[in-house]
């Protein structure tokens, strides 16, 4: 390897710590923003005296039961 081998060696780690941190932050985002929804979830069901509830987050729909029926639901934004 040449004396500028380990400079684009250097630059490659960079771009991929970058990346990796890039991509790190945009996940614990991701996965904030579907916890907060579930909390939500669950502060709708339980105030209106319902016994759980059950959060799809691909649907993003909240569903609130009193033993096994279903009797609420709502779509989250």
């Amino acid at each position: 390897m040449d004396k500028n081998g380990w400079k684009i060696i250097a630059i490659i780690f960079i771009i991929l710590f970058i990346v990796e941190t890039a991509l790190v932050i945009s996940l614990f985002t991701i996965g904030k923003k579907e916890m907060d929804r579930e909390y939500e979830c669950s502060i709708i069901c339980y105030n209106k005296n319902y016994q759980s509830f059950y959060f799809n987050s691909r649907t993003k729909l909240c569903t609130c039961y009193i033993g096994d029926k279903a009797v609420y639901h709502k779509f989250l934004k």
